[in-house]
């Protein structure tokens, strides 16, 4: 069996087209917020009930 050839044979051939997803420096900076804001809380809520089993009461309260 033959292997496929993927390898892009000119780089810059689609350099010129427009981005997929073009947003603001604006919208940029929310999203990683967001994104960060979503993995802290969710660690936080796996944090926090371990805390309660072992403690048996919530951190921070």
């Amino acid at each position: 069996m033959a292997r496929l050839d993927v390898r892009d044979k000119d780089p810059f051939a689609h350099s010129d087209e427009e981005p997929k997803d073009n947003i603001s420096t604006g919208g940029f900076i929310f999203r990683a917020i967001l994104r960060y804001l979503k993995i802290f809380i969710f660690f936080y809520g796996i944090s926090a009930v371990i805390y309660y089993f072992a403690f048996g009461t919530l951190p921070g309260l």
